[in-house]
């Protein structure tokens, strides 16, 4: 697992750093508003697309331990292309309420452009499934990575080089100036068509063609997952809307892209966590067959908790060297609350990792209704404690609901899952190095605040006292238990 999880991770990574390079361009080209309204737009792509997906793709690595790869396949991408074509038009139909609904009325130019990229990478999801189950990490990645530099060369071509061209008197009659970040969008629609040409031939098992039967059994397993998954999204997006919603609109727009933009400084623990589960999933199912997974399990959670604070302490001891690089204008960092939404969001995000390897339990066991109701119960509470906390903190209330939320839900997924399904966590270590990981960060905030001219003495050494820590008590692994 730690060497398909290194090639995942390592392209994931290396994709995502290089979309990340856009951030920056998009902070100095556009103004909080418009970044805000970057972040909502992809906010609702986040819920429309679990949406269009409807649990196959977990039901898909479920089903093909016990049936025939191919014919689960077939029949879950027929599914998706049916459903797909109806979902699309009904966007395109109310393509005026949705850009209403979004509060700018005047974009329904943006409402179709995402409607095509939503049905491109529906259709794509299965197929990238395909590769990850058929243990083809490099395949996928370069597949992966090829859909971002497409992004990112039409993002410089539509907003540097064009608008260059222009100044420089050429006659660029299809360039509007005015459809602002809309090329943003547009880029994204061409990135998602040359991936989905590029998986057409990994669509050959859909020549075995659909079964009725394995269907029903599929949707059955895969109806909770859809309100896993929005329950999910929920808790990831549902705090720009609200924030949208709830705050005084000559306002909205610019409180949510300072969010949104040091939220994307928590992005190595997002990437690291995305990347596992790339792997983790195939991983855990085929696991299950052998003759004493929940060790496995137990072994995979302890190192991945000393992976992710790791990544803790290294995005926030350097934050201020690497905060002015992504985000590149002085008016973020003029917000009263701005730097301390980092530390909240990271810490957040720790726990979602902690959530998403605990959750094995429920898909192994066909519990799903069971998770079902703990990301029910996450995003009521993510709604109920960014109803209560924007009024009065603003930005700062959404990164605390999510930190509490998260962690909520890891909890609840732990002690219910020793009830059903018990694996045997070294709880005691987990929480230590959780525990050790803030304390350093907060004796290193200190010394930094009293004296700062010695920043990246205290950043090293905080590093160091984690890894020496970690060191001597990793060091005698051979008699390791991994029982609470």
């Amino acid at each position: 697992m730690a060497g398909e999880t290194a090639i995942y991770g390592i392209t994931h990574t290396l994709g995502r750093l290089i979309n990340f390079l856009l951030v920056p361009l998009y902070i100095k080209l556009f103004a909080p508003d418009d970044y805000g309204v970057i972040s909502t737009y992809y906010a609702v792509v986040g819920f429309a697309i679990v949406v269009l997906m409807y649990g196959m793709e977990t039901a898909f690595f479920n089903f093909s331990r016990e049936e025939k790869p191919e014919r689960v396949f077939a029949t879950a991408q027929i599914s998706l292309l049916v459903t797909t074509g109806v979902l699309m038009f009904l966007g395109l139909t109310c393509q005026q309420g949705i850009a209403n609904f979004l509060e700018h009325p005047d974009q329904t130019d943006y409402v179709r452009i995402f409607v095509f990229i939503l049905a491109l990478d529906a259709l794509s999801n299965l197929p990238l499934a395909w590769l990850r189950f058929k243990k083809m990490p490099i395949r996928f990645g370069l597949i992966r990575i090829t859909n971002i530099l497409v992004n990112i060369g039409f993002n410089l071509f539509f907003l540097l080089l064009v608008p260059w061209l222009v100044k420089k008197g050429y006659d660029l009659s299809f360039f509007d100036p005015e459809f602002g970040v809309g090329y943003i969008f547009l880029s994204n629609l061409f990135a998602s068509m040359v991936m989905f040409v590029m998986l057409l031939p990994y669509w050959k098992p859909i020549s075995e063609g659909f079964d009725g039967h394995l269907w029903k059994r599929m949707w059955k397993y895969g109806r909770p997952l859809v309100i896993i998954g929005l329950a999910g999204i929920v808790n990831e997006m549902i705090d720009r809307i609200l924030l949208l919603k709830m705050l005084p609109k000559e306002v909205a727009d610019f409180e949510i892209g300072v969010y949104s933009a040091f939220y994307k400084l928590s992005m190595f623990m997002t990437i690291f966590v995305q990347s596992f589960r790339f792997a983790a999933e195939p991983f855990f199912f085929e696991q299950s067959k052998g003759e004493d997974p929940k060790l496995i399990y137990a072994k995979v959670m302890h190192y991945f908790v000393i992976a992710l604070c790791l990544i803790f302490l290294v995005t926030l001891v350097f934050l201020k060297q690497i905060g002015p690089l992504i985000i590149t204008r002085e008016v973020y960092f003029r917000h009263p609350n701005a730097m301390m939404l980092t530390p909240i969001l990271l810490l957040a995000n720790l726990f979602l990792g902690v959530m998403y390897n605990l959750n094995i339990w429920y898909k192994l066991n066909d519990k799903m209704r069971i998770g079902m109701w703990i990301s029910i119960g996450g995003a009521l509470g993510t709604i109920a404690l960014n109803v209560a906390l924007i009024p009065v903190i603003g930005i700062l209330g959404s990164a605390i609901a999510t930190l509490v939320v998260y962690f909520g839900m890891a909890l609840a997924s732990y002690m219910l899952g020793q009830k059903h399904y018990a694996v045997p966590y070294n709880v005691k270590m987990i929480a230590f190095y959780i525990i050790l990981c803030q304390a350093l960060y907060w004796v290193y905030a200190f010394l930094n605040r009293i004296l700062s001219d010695y920043a990246l003495l205290w950043s090293a050494l905080t590093l160091i006292a984690f890894i020496a820590v970690v060191y001597m008590i990793e060091r005698p692994t051979k008699n390791r238990k991994f029982a609470a």
